[in-house]
């Protein structure tokens, strides 16, 4: 019983601790998989929100470009900053001068455009928005590495081209999509004999990263600062929770303990019961039968207890037994198993050697006259004795061999009476 109850103990933490572990896994792997579906979905978000704008900042070109051609272009005044297009020279009417002598000069989309985005570079978080082609009239619309792959892209059917780009440094939003020939374009650009209907060029929009990041950063930052006070406040629960169940296990295993030593455990004497004996010396027999060795079973009775306890009372009859207890505990070894199984009953099993019996006999009597010389009692502590041997050659039961000790033990205490 002590076997099985020792594994119980030793095994029962380990299936804790590794409850508690696993819990804490998998809480780990919840937030981290928690953690990294958001940052995906952050990253994703801000891809979204930059192909947003540029796709917006692209529909409000065309629409510009498409109110300016649709009136054949616009005029304004001649300044330093917005002198007479020379790739509009073609038109005859590219420059007219007002009654007052003011000269107006042709501004198409293209131009328009381009002065735009000389407006937009000031501002670092403006997408900046150009025409360019494969073929372009001015050569400053000539496309760069990156808008000539589009453009080819958009040859082969794509509808448009998107992607995040380095240029100069620096992080962008690229988008391209075609720009499409229609009639009112062919005032400016008929000369490249291009027909209505036909991909002319792309709308190149190119949108700064910098301030989209930054937010970014700052999300990411907040979302892993909160994972990790989640986690952490929640591993602390777990940590709390598991050291807590740790103990209350501890303490019911004691209680247990406590429960099954007090089941076993004589409450006057401090021996063990009848229960424990008949535990104990049942293990003791089976090693006994495996070993090959004798076993003895000594049968003691105290003497007189009916007198003492109806003379002198049972607080005095309580105190004999204790003391008859402590005699036995100081005659047998602690290997061997000692038990007060009745009212004055109690038993003995100890390995059988040779010369064993008369050994103990003579140290069990030795020590009895010690305790009775000391004189501070009103009787004399005796102990009637019945001894049997255990032989593995002729096994028997834990019960027989109490038999034969107790009917041994009852002949020598009818000789003490006699004498």
């Amino acid at each position: 019983m002590s076997v099985n109850n020792s594994q119980r103990d030793e095994i029962h933490p380990v299936k804790l601790n590794r409850y508690i572990i696993t819990v804490a896994v998998v809480w780990t792997m919840v937030m981290v998989a928690s953690l990294a579906w958001n940052l995906v979905q952050v990253k994703s978000n801000t891809l979204k929100i930059a192909l947003d704008q540029v796709r917006v900042s692209s529909e409000k070109d065309i629409m510009y470009r498409h109110w300016n051609a649709g009136h054949g272009g616009v005029y304004v005044p001649v300044t330093e900053e917005t002198p007479p297009n020379i790739y509009l020279s073609h038109i005859p009417d590219r420059d007219i001068t007002l009654p007052s002598g003011k000269v107006l000069t042709l501004v198409n989309p293209a131009y328009m455009t381009r002065q735009v985005n000389e407006l937009a570079k000031k501002e670092k978080s403006s997408a900046l928005t150009r025409i360019t082609s494969l073929n372009p009239i001015n050569p400053t619309n000539a496309p760069d590495l990156w808008e000539t792959k589009a453009l080819q892209a958009l040859k082969r059917g794509e509808k448009e081209v998107a992607s995040i780009e380095d240029k100069d440094g620096k992080t962008y939003m690229r988008l391209m999509r075609p720009f499409i020939t229609e009639k009112r374009c062919l005032k400016c650009h008929g000369i490249q004999r291009i027909k209505e209907g036909e991909m002319r060029g792309g709308i190149s929009v190119l949108l700064p990263m910098d301030p989209l990041l930054s937010i970014e950063r700052r999300r990411l930052w907040e979302l892993s600062l909160i994972h990790g006070l989640l986690w952490l406040i929640v591993m602390s629960g777990i940590v709390l929770a598991g050291h807590r169940l740790s103990m209350s296990e501890r303490e019911r295993n004691q209680a247990e303990e406590a429960l099954r030593t007090l089941s076993l455990i004589d409450e006057l004497t401090g021996l063990h019961n009848r229960r424990g004996f008949f535990a104990l010396a049942e293990q003791q027999l089976k090693i006994a039968n495996r070993m090959k060795k004798e076993m003895l079973l000594i049968f003691a009775d105290l003497d007189q207890l009916k007198w003492i306890n109806d003379t002198l009372g049972h607080h005095e009859g309580d105190l004999a037994l204790i003391e008859a207890a402590g005699i036995l505990k100081e005659t047998f070894r602690k290997s061997d198993i000692i038990a007060r199984i009745g009212g004055d009953e109690f038993v003995i099993t100890t390995e059988a050697v040779e010369a064993s019996v008369n050994v103990l006999i003579t140290r069990l009597l030795e020590n009895l006259d010690s305790y009775n010389a000391k004189g501070d009692r009103r009787y004399k502590l005796s102990l009637s004795t019945g001894i049997t041997r255990y032989e593995p050659e002729n096994p028997c039961s834990i019960d027989e061999l109490l038999r034969r000790a107790d009917a041994l033990m009852y002949e020598a205490k009818r000789k003490k009476i006699k004498n």
